[in-house]
């Protein structure tokens, strides 16, 4: 079982949402804090699983839009191990920022703020993959695996014998 940490982790290095410092889950939204709410915080009630912050202008409770679920963020940390799980959060949220470019693009063209804004979100993705790249790299829990050729020995998969 995947915990929130480790979704957390995962949500925190690929920026998604962007802009948050820390998450916090909470069972339900009558669990979210009342006074002294940490700035550039989110909250994820796990009951509705939906992600909130506290809008200070307007003293309410507002809706965090984030591009993938944790379950899917949890799924990719069982199938790949936490350091490949960030890569391939990145490059889904890059293709799901490239699909709604896409269709802010169709509805009123590439002089659109929100276009504009997108294609900012987009490049930041890309840096984010290719910094994450480089630390994966480096990444000691990654596999050291060995790969060499040998001479000899019984061919495999029909392979000429010599």
């Amino acid at each position: 079982m995947i915990s929130f940490d480790q979704v957390k982790a995962v949500r925190l290095v690929v920026a998604d949402p962007v802009g948050f410092n820390d998450l916090i889950s909470v069972p339900t939204l009558e669990d979210l804090p009342t006074e002294n709410v940490p700035p550039q915080t989110a909250y994820y009630i796990e009951a509705l699983k939906i992600w909130k912050r506290l809008d200070n202008q307007l003293n309410e409770w507002v809706i965090v839009d984030t591009e993938l679920s944790n379950e899917r963020i949890a799924n990719l940390i069982m199938q790949s191990g936490e350091y490949q799980a960030k890569i391939r959060s990145l490059r889904a949220i890059l293709t799901s920022v490239a699909r709604k470019m896409q269709l802010v693009k169709l509805k009123s063209g590439a002089d659109d703020m929100t276009f504009i804004s997108l294609k900012d979100l987009l490049e930041f993705y890309r840096q984010l993959i290719e910094d994450l790249e480089v630390e994966l790299e480096l990444a000691p829990e990654e596999g050291a695996g060995l790969y060499m050729r040998s001479t000899g020995g019984p061919d495999i998969g029909g392979g000429m014998l010599g």
